[in-house]
């Protein structure tokens, strides 16, 4: 018997959500599970088969605790707000706006046809002024609090795709997007003084159950580093160079200053 999806799917796809067989239910009573994955970028014509690879392990984690008894919430949104967005719609000659609330609406469609449990009474997208407030509002508090501040900086740009990537997203000096070369490039950008609390955050991570690679990532990403600030005096002057070092065994070696 050959198996017709085109027929059957859809009428269970319906069946879910008229049901709201994934909707999680504020204040249940039921032991909670909160799964969620990397919400994608909808500056494309559609999905790729790499989303639907990095949903389908939390989608099989997500039914298996439903049917486990939890109360699951797996929530679903757009990260739409940013510079792959608008040069999709430098691409294709249409306004930020309106190429963007289309993808999300194919987008969308293509991951209920799909079948994955998310409960679409939570969808977010990151280009809604309902959602962009509060990004605008912890950015205020931040900067009031003095944990923000801006300075020029190498960072890895790739002139393809306009953006500045992370060290993760540009290994072996390739674009993680588009392949191509990435250069460095001096820019002017906002800093988090996240090494304020390096300690309390690598503390942190005794206490939460993840694989030891993530945590190890994390530690990474952290960028705790011990050390000492050392002066060095300047010839004819009362000025002082500070330098900061974490290997203030090599200092007899010094020969000269960048």
């Amino acid at each position: 018997m050959k198996y017709n999806f085109r027929q059957i799917e859809p009428k269970w796809q319906k069946a879910w959500e008229e049901a709201g067989a994934f909707r999680a239910i504020d204040f249940d009573k039921k032991p909670k599970w909160y799964g969620l994955v990397e919400f994608p970028y909808p500056s494309g014509a559609g999905m790729h088969v790499g989303h639907i690879k990095a949903y389908s392990s939390i989608e099989v984690l997500s039914r298996k605790r439903r049917m486990q008894g939890y109360n699951v919430l797996f929530p679903i949104g757009f990260d739409s707000f940013g510079l792959p967005a608008e040069n999709y719609a430098i691409k294709t000659n249409t306004h930020p706006h309106d190429i963007t609330e289309k993808n999300i609406a194919h987008f969308s469609n293509q991951l209920k046809s799909v079948g994955f449990s998310f409960d679409w009474s939570r969808v977010i997208a990151t280009s809604h002024a309902d959602y962009y407030k509060w990004t605008q509002w912890i950015f205020l508090k931040l900067f009031e609090h003095g944990l923000v501040f801006r300075s020029k900086t190498l960072v890895n740009y790739c002139p393809h795709c306009k953006v500045v990537l992370s060290n993760e997203d540009s290994q072996g000096g390739k674009c993680d997007i588009c392949g191509s070369e990435v250069v460095q490039k001096s820019k002017s950008v906002w800093f988090l003084r996240i090494t304020d609390y390096a300690d309390k955050l690598l503390e942190g991570l005794d206490h939460v159950d993840y694989p030891e690679s993530v945590k190890q990532q994390e530690v990474t990403w952290i960028g705790r580093s011990e050390g000492a600030f050392v002066n060095f005096t300047l010839k004819d002057t009362e000025d002082k160079l500070e330098i900061y070092t974490t290997r203030c065994d090599t200092l007899f070696g010094v020969t000269f200053m960048v």
